[in-house]
């Protein structure tokens, strides 16, 4: 397994499975992996589906860097009316081709300045964590939703309740715990 930069430019605390553990990071400075059961954590059973991503909570604005060298296959909606989610703010997601498969950064404001087909390299500045839940319900509103597919599905289906988890989708929590080693 290829080890990846950490993504967020912050201060790591470490792995949780505690669903309330955010209650007491310092946003500014502190992020967490986490795990199962945890909220945020890859293949959760929500109320209609399974998450499938890994979501690594971060104020409004905080840098997004790249993890690992690659490609940029695709630039798209990934929250918001544009893509179909109106429950949610407008954010946005790059793909990112690597070695590990495509790295989807998500729920982000994409720089301007990066396009499909560009080359980057890990820690290369990709983009700001936007804003995405509507209504405060007392968790994060903001936060680096990150995905990781095999390299031939850059688009993988929902992960809807009861069924298996659809081929295309891995789990980045691994990448992510040891690239704090």
């Amino acid at each position: 397994m290829k080890k990846w930069n950490f993504p967020l430019k912050m201060v790591y605390r470490g792995t949780t499975n505690d669903s309330y553990s955010f209650l007491d990071l310092d946003l500014g400075k502190e992020v967490e992996i986490p795990i199962l059961p945890h909220v945020g954590s890859f293949g959760i059973r929500r109320r209609f589906d399974h998450h499938c991503g890994v979501d690594l909570y971060a104020p409004e604005g905080t840098e997004v860097f790249a993890v690992e060298d690659g490609v940029i296959v695709d630039i798209c909606p990934f929250t918001g009316v544009l893509a179909g989610y109106d429950f949610w703010l407008d954010t946005d997601a790059i793909y990112v081709d690597g070695e590990s498969g495509i790295v989807v950064y998500g729920e982000i404001g994409v720089n301007i300045d990066l396009k499909i087909g560009d080359k980057i390299l890990s820690g290369d500045f990709i983009g700001n964590v936007k804003r995405v839940i509507i209504n405060d319900k007392g968790r994060p509103m903001s936060m680096l939703h990150l995905e990781l597919h095999h390299k031939e599905h850059i688009h993988c289906g929902h992960w809807h309740r009861g069924e298996e988890k659809p081929f295309g989708k891995l789990d980045p929590t691994q990448y992510l715990i040891d690239s704090n080693k």
